[in-house]
């Protein structure tokens, strides 16, 4: 458990950072355009840094189940479906930028 989480809060740190203005971040993200290039759609992976950490926090603070049916572990299960969906259309959209194409001279 430890480990996952190690890991899970590494990749969330990454892609906060990868998120950042390229005036706060240390690392030229998109080596084919200019220094301020910063595609529209990069502060999604922020929002859902934040939505990963929310719905990790059901996992680590369990609770008893209300009316024994629905858990923290449940609702885990249940935050973590639109957040996949959503994080692949992001993942798609990043694919298709154009800023990862070597531009030919």
């Amino acid at each position: 458990m430890a480990f996952n989480l190690g890991v899970g809060l590494l990749h969330n740190t990454l892609w906060a950072v990868y998120s950042l203005p390229a005036s706060i971040s240390l690392l030229r993200r998109f080596p084919y355009q200019p220094k301020p290039y910063r595609p529209k759609f990069v502060g999604k992976a922020a929002v859902f840094v934040i939505l990963t950490t929310a719905a990790t926090a059901l996992e680590l603070f369990d609770f008893p189940p209300w009316g024994r049916i629905i858990d923290a572990h449940a609702l885990w299960h249940l935050s973590t479906v639109p957040i996949a969906l959503k994080w692949y259309d992001f993942l798609v959209e990043d694919s298709l930028d154009v800023s990862w194409r070597e531009q030919k001279a």
